[in-house]
This record gives C-alpha cells, sequence and structure tokens, in this order.
C-alpha cells in the first residue's frame, strides 16, 4: 500500500512540476498586442477566406484561446478558418513585427492580407501533426498596414476533430521579445520531453534486461514492446523532433500505425499477466488493430482517415472494457498483483478517455498531453506488479525448495520404513527358512515340498513390494516399460486404495521424448493425489491423446471444485503450483476450470518434437 502511495505522488509531483515549469514564464508585456476574445469563424475550407474583400458576415463566432470541442464545433471536412479583423497605430510600430499564436491542433496556415506568411506541419493528403509547436511568424511590412485595418486569415486542421487555437491565443509585437517569450516556453518543454526521453529509455532498457537475464515470462516482453512502441510515439511527436525538420508524411503514417496497434500490446500484457489462454473471439478481436493500422496506410485521405478513426474509437471502447473488465475480476478473485494492474489501467483508461473528450486542456497548461502522463502512471503501476511478482515467487521458490527437501526427507524415510518392515522383514523370514532347510540338509532330513513353496512365495512378495517402492521413486515406463501401461497400473492402483471409479483413454499416443514422458506422468501422479485428498470425487475421467504434434491430457473429477491459483502457493497448495511449474518447462499451456456443481478439470496441452 505504501508502495501504491509512492506512485500515486510521484505521479502528482510531475504533474506540478509541468505546471509550475510552463507556466514560469508565461507574462504579458505591454509592448504585445492581444488579439484574444472572439474571432470569425467558418467550419469549411475555401480558398477565398484568406481574402480580406471577402464577406465574412455570416460566419458564426468563437473564442480564442479554445478548442473545437470544448465549444461544440465540428468542422465538416477537419478544417476550419478563423478570421480577425485589427488596427495598429503609429505609435506601435515595432523594429520587426511578428504574429505569436502557441500551439494549435494539428497544422496551419497563416495569411495576413490576402498574402500566406507562414505554417507548421503539412494539411491535405500529405498531412503532418505539428500540435505540441508553438507559431512565430514575421509580419512583413510591406504588407502590414498601419493606422488602417489589417485581416489575419488562420486555417487549421485537425485529424481527429478535436483541434483548434487553443494556447496563449493570438499576440503581434517585437520578433526578439516574442522570441524570448516562446524560447522560454520552449525551453522547459524540451527539459521535460528530455526526462520522459530518459524514463522511457530506463524502462525499456529494464524490461529488456529482465527478459534476457532469463526471466523469460511473456509479460516483459510485451510489457517491452509497449514501451518500445510509445517512446517512438513520444519521440515522433516531440516539439524536439519536430524542430529536426525530419517529421514527414511518413512519419506521420508510423506515428498512426503505432497509435492503432497500441493497445493489443497492452491486451496481451494483461492476457500474459493473468495467465489467460486467447479465445478464438478475442484472436480475432486482437486481428482487428493491425487490420485498423494497415487500413490507415492504404487510406490515408482525410475522409477516409476520420471514419476509420470512428471505427477505432469504437473497437478502443471494446478493448477498455476487456483490460478493466480482466483487472476488477483477478483483482475480485484475490490475484496476486492485481491492485497495482488494476490501478494503472484506470488511471490509463481514464486519461484516455478524458483526453479524447478535452485533453488540450492540460496540453495547453503543461505542454504535454494527458495520455503521456497516464502512460508513464500506467507503466510504473505494471513495473511495480512485476517487481513484486519477481519478489513473491523468489521466495515462494526458496519456500518450495526447502518443502522439497523436506519431502524428500520424508520419502527416504518412508522408504527406509517400508524396505524395514516390508521387504525387511520378508527377507528375514526368508533367511530363517534358508537356515532351516540348511539344518536339516546337514542332518540329512529330507525337506518337503510345502517348504520350498511357502520359501518362493516369500520371495515373490517381497520381489513385488521392491517394485512397487521402485514404481513410486521412477516411473517403470522410463526403464522401456510401456507409458501406457503405467498410467494404467497407476489408475488401478489409486482405485483400489481411494475407491474412486477411474476411466483411462488413450489414443493416437506414439513415442515421445522421455523428458516429456517423465513430466506428464508426475502431473498425472499430483493431480490424481490432489483429487483423493481434497475433491471427495466418485469418478475421474483421464483422456490422454496426442495430435498435430502435441499431447493433450485431461483430467475431469465430479468433486467439489476449488478456486484456482487462488491467493497465495500455501492457500493454493504446492501440488498444484508444481503441476504449473512442470508444464511452463515443457512450455505447455494449463487451463483449469472447478466449480462446486461441474467439478474440477484440469486441461494441459504440451507440444512434442
Amino acid at each position: 500500500m505504501n508502495r501504491i502511495i509512492i506512485i500515486i505522488f510521484f505521479s502528482i509531483f510531475v504533474y506540478f512540476y509541468s505546471f509550475l515549469c510552463i507556466n514560469a514564464q508565461a507574462q504579458n508585456s505591454n509592448d504585445y498586442l492581444i488579439l484574444d476574445g472572439l474571432h470569425k469563424f467558418s467550419p469549411d475550407d475555401n480558398s477565398a477566406y484568406s481574402f480580406p474583400e471577402h464577406d465574412d458576415s455570416g460566419w458564426k463566432s468563437i473564442t480564442v484561446p479554445g478548442s473545437w470541442q470544448s465549444q461544440n464545433i465540428k468542422p465538416v471536412k477537419g478544417i476550419g478558418w478563423y478570421r480577425i479583423r485589427f488596427t495598429i497605430p503609429d505609435d506601435f510600430k515595432q523594429e520587426k513585427p511578428a504574429l505569436l499564436l502557441g500551439r494549435i491542433g494539428d497544422a496551419d496556415e497563416v495569411f495576413l492580407n490576402g498574402v500566406k506568411i507562414g505554417g507548421e506541419g503539412l494539411i491535405d493528403k500529405r498531412f503532418v501533426e505539428a500540435t505540441k509547436v508553438e507559431r512565430l511568424y514575421d509580419l512583413p511590412e510591406n504588407i502590414l498596414k498601419y493606422n488602417n485595418s489589417n485581416l489575419i486569415s488562420i486555417r487549421v486542421i485537425n485529424t481527429y476533430l478535436n483541434g483548434g487555437i487553443f494556447d496563449k491565443g493570438v499576440v503581434i509585437g517585437d520578433y526578439n521579445l516574442l522570441l524570448i517569450e516562446k524560447f522560454n516556453r520552449d525551453r522547459y518543454i524540451l527539459i521535460l520531453e528530455f526526462c520522459f526521453f530518459t524514463f522511457f529509455s530506463i524502462f525499456f532498457i529494464t524490461c529488456l534486461f529482465f527478459y534476457m537475464k532469463g526471466l523469460r515470462d511473456r509479460e516483459y516482453m510485451y510489457l517491452w514492446l509497449f514501451t518500445l512502441m510509445y517512446g517512438v510515439l513520444f519521440v515522433f511527436g516531440s516539439m524536439s523532433f519536430y524542430n529536426t525538420g525530419l517529421k514527414t508524411p511518413l512519419i506521420q503514417q508510423v506515428i498512426i500505425c503505432i497509435s492503432a496497434i497500441l493497445p493489443l500490446s497492452i491486451i496481451l500484457l494483461l492476457n500474459s499477466i493473468y495467465q489467460k489462454k486467447l479465445t478464438l473471439y478475442l484472436k480475432l478481436f486482437v486481428l482487428l488493430f493491425p487490420l485498423s493500422a494497415l487500413a490507415l496506410v492504404l487510406f490515408p485521405d482525410y475522409a477516409s482517415r476520420v471514419f476509420l478513426y470512428k471505427l477505432w474509437r469504437i473497437l478502443f471502447f471494446f478493448a477498455a472494457f476487456f483490460m478493466i473488465f480482466q483487472a476488477i475480476k483477478a483483482y475480485y478473485n484475490k490475484v496476486n498483483e492485481s491492485a497495482p494492474i488494476l490501478l494503472g489501467i484506470t488511471g490509463l483508461i481514464i486519461g484516455l478517455v478524458l483526453e479524447s473528450i478535452g485533453g488540450l486542456d492540460l496540453l495547453q497548461i503543461t505542454g504535454f498531453f494527458l495520455w503521456d502522463y497516464a502512460v508513464v502512471f500506467f507503466m510504473i503501476c505494471v513495473m511495480y506488479a512485476l517487481a513484486a511478482r519477481y519478489t513473491r515467487i523468489k521466495d515462494e521458490l526458496r519456500a518450495a525448495s526447502l518443502k522439497i527437501f523436506e519431502a524428500h526427507e520424508d520419502e527416504r524415510k518412508r522408504l527406509a520404513r517400508e524396505l524395514h518392515d516390508g521387504v525387511g522383514q520378508s527377507l528375514l523370514s526368508v533367511k530363517l527358512r534358508l537356515k532351516m532347510l540348511e539344518a536339516k540338509m546337514q542332518e540329512g532330513i529330507p525337506f518337503q515340498q510345502e517348504s520350498l513353496s511357502a520359501l518362493i512365495s516369500d520371495i515373490s512378495s517381497s520381489i513385488d513390494e521392491i517394485r512397487a517402492a521402485a514404481r513410486d521413486l521412477r516411473p517403470s515406463f522410463l526403464e522401456n516399460t510401456d507409458f501406457v501401461e503405467a498410467i494404467d497400473w497407476h489408475a488401478r492402483k489409486i482405485q483400489e486404495q481411494a475407491g474412486i471409479k477411474i476411466k483411462v483413454n488413450v489414443k493416437g499416443l506414439i513415442d515421445v521424448d522421455l523428458k516429456v514422458k517423465e513430466n506428464i506422468y508426475r502431473i498425472y501422479q499430483e493431480t490424481l493425489s490432489n483429487v483423493v485428498k481434497h475433491s471427495g470425487a466418485k469418478n475421474v475421467e483421464v483422456n490422454l491423446k496426442m495430435e498435430n504434434n502435441k499431447l493433450f491430457l485431461k483430467i475431469k473429477d465430479d468433486g467439489k471444485g476449488f478456486a484456482p491459483f487462488k491467493g497465495s502457493r500455501e492457500d493454493t497448495g504446492l501440488g498444484l503450483h508444481t503441476i504449473k511449474e512442470r508444464v511452463d518447462l515443457l512450455g505447455g499451456i494449463l487451463n483449469i476450470k472447478s466449480s462446486d456443481k461441474i467439478g474440477t478439470s484440469i486441461d494441459i496441452e504440451v507440444p512434442v518434437k
């Protein structure tokens, strides 16, 4: 709980640090002409809108700064035009006049009195997003009119219908002063971008290290993949990368594609953490994310992109439902480390939802999207959960090793008792009978046939007891005895000892690797032992078959059932965890279904070389 509080505190600290940094230099000067307030706006696209003579009396008014979504404006083609008229008196003449617009979502073109004076990003089919970049444009004195009406026209395009002039408004002033103002705001964003990039790099290297070090758990691989993809998104979408001039329409397509498939890595990550097998429906659902990315590449025009984005949002809604459902279910079932996972997923989904309904407000305040903070919070929670699990498993392995040692000692003592009380006594009886026969022979007394038969019977009993003990120590099939025969023998043994009816069905079984045989047999032994000890079952069905180079073992009983892997190892039992470890060792899949109505079904799928 204390660690979770630390995570929350860290996230809040990053947020407020960003707030303070970005706004430290956000001061207005008397030398500025601020054109904030109501601007004329048209949710349509026409090149004539840049001309001063165009009649805009029928246009609606829009507040600047302010996003389209916050003002319930949805341009038909994702393109909207702003127009603002102003007059500059002679006493406001600047040495080098300029226009500061702050940030615009996503790209823009700016006109002064009908002449284009600048733009950031690319509009139309060769789209390039430039949301995080502040706009600073020269106002050519040969176009700017003093003591007369001037018109600034701004053409804005937004891919996801949540754009506009949302940051700092429209400011006219001396270029050098505005440049200093822009630089002061940009440098803090650059510092934060460096901090975020450092965090992603450390996180990426850590996940890769753990995966390559020997912790070959899939969750480390999926978390590494998620970190890689989001790191690429962050870098390509950063202000630093845009300023290099390397951001092209191709890079923009890469960003769009990675964004489309990013939820896929989270789904796979959660499925791996909760050790769930992908169902057919989930596989089809997962396939839709790469298909959506492919469609965005094949249909790059704006109309198709908007349509596909709407479909992606529906797809993401179902993905988010799956994520939160899995997290809540795991927490309800008291799965280990489920609390930080639930916290991280909740924070991530809340962040993305808030981002979609008005996240530009936070971008205006801090220079970063809300999802940047949500993703960092999610990654910290997941890494904490994995670190906690690693520590827990390490402790459990230590405890398991101790229990195995103790079990071995107990087994040695049991075998010693059986050999002493059983085989030892039988051999002692044989020894005494042989001495009696020896004495009679020395005395010349002929021995009777009954004595010889009794002697042979004692020797046979001793041999049977030795074989039984050896079979328990090492399955007899390992000494070139038939695998199926060993399975049947153990089933008959359990039936005789526990009075449980066991039905064994074997299909298509051929010779398999010795390692697979031994582990499957031990799993089979342990499962039947658990049935006898805990289930109260009357009937057990064992199905063993091989298809498509895979060995399938299914053991089903009609007992009282239990909660698989609920709580700690001690709560669940060492045997079940041992079964899982053997399945993992073979690279197989373990699926357990259990309830008080249907009993317990253990399904194991193991690849066979």
